[in-house]
């Protein structure tokens, strides 16, 4: 590992992200609240773009579409535990993707489970990408999540199989470090030996969680919770990315299995040594390698 990498992974550490990520669930919940009250989604402005807002669900949506036309878009589903709304930086690196990967983008600020549950944050995001299959076809539009946002990305197969059955499934999904609640004894083991090298998100959380995503509607479908029990019928090609140090890499096997079981063409990408969602913070080398790895991937999985 570069020093610059290490140097990144004692930054984390030392920011107490996985101490916050350990709170009490009436702490987080109360935490997370102020932060997003105080959250502004930016301004930007680049030559090159039209940079709007539409309004999906009574949710903002940023929309970041190349002024020469583009017949692609990805949907970026910017995670965040399903109760931290994207932040200011994470919408600037939103652009920058687009830029580099020549898509347009559609950036949701979907319903968090601070105050509601998680089927409300499912049901926006497949408007939005309705929304997306008035102007694009479903082939040309590609779904990338990071995190809680990489459930909502995956999760739109089952959500479609059992709520959309109309509904033509998108081109190409792109699983960072997807969330998802520990369902077995097997995956609880895994998740607490990799919790001694997670520099972020505690194996804890994914306990708290269950009860978070709720948000008290015992209603909410099994597979929002523990994804890895979703239907993926008709599912299309998958690219997951995980750093081998974090706690939610102990649930890639479980995927695995589920995309096995229906016949999904998958693939699973594992960065030795990285941390949560990795290629999202391309300051270091390794990162740097994932993100380039992210980019090309989109791209080539992206019909023409």
């Amino acid at each position: 590992m570069s020093a610059r990498y290490e140097i990144l992974k004692a930054l984390v550490r030392a920011s107490g992200l996985k101490k916050r990520w350990g709170m009490s669930t009436e702490e987080l919940l109360d935490n997370r609240r102020k932060a997003n009250a105080k959250n502004r989604i930016p301004e930007l402005h680049d030559p090159e773009f039209e940079i709007d807002r539409i309004n999906v669900c009574g949710c903002p949506v940023v929309t970041m579409k190349h002024k020469g036309g583009a017949q692609k878009a990805n949907l970026f589903i910017i995670g965040g535990g399903m109760i931290s709304a994207p932040r200011p930086a994470s919408i600037k690196k939103a652009l920058r993707f687009a830029k580099e990967t020549g898509l347009d983008l559609y950036v949701p600020y979907y319903p968090l489970c601070t105050d509601w549950p998680l089927t409300k944050a499912y049901e926006m995001i497949h408007a939005t990408y309705l929304e997306m299959l008035r102007g694009y076809t479903p082939g040309n539009v590609s779904v990338l999540g990071t995190s809680s946002g990489g459930n909502l990305a995956l999760g739109m197969v089952p959500y479609i199989n059992e709520s959309a059955p109309d509904t033509p499934m998108p081109g190409y999904i792109m699983a960072i470090s997807p969330g998802t609640c520990v369902e077995t004894e097997e995956e609880w083991q895994r998740m607490l030996e990799l919790d001694q090298k997670d520099v972020a998100i505690p194996a804890s959380y994914m306990k708290s969680a269950v009860d978070i995503m709720k948000h008290g509607d015992d209603s909410v479908p099994d597979y929002m919770i523990w994804l890895q029990k979703g239907n993926f019928s008709n599912c299309p090609r998958v690219t997951f990315i995980y750093g081998s140090d974090e706690t939610l890499f102990a649930c890639a096997p479980s995927f695995e299995a589920a995309m096995q079981n229906y016949g999904a063409d998958y693939e699973l990408i594992v960065g030795e040594g990285m941390f949560h969602c990795y290629p999202v913070f391309p300051v270091c080398r390794e990162a740097r390698e994932g993100w380039e790895l992210m980019v090309r991937k989109v791209k080539e999985n992206t019909a023409l």
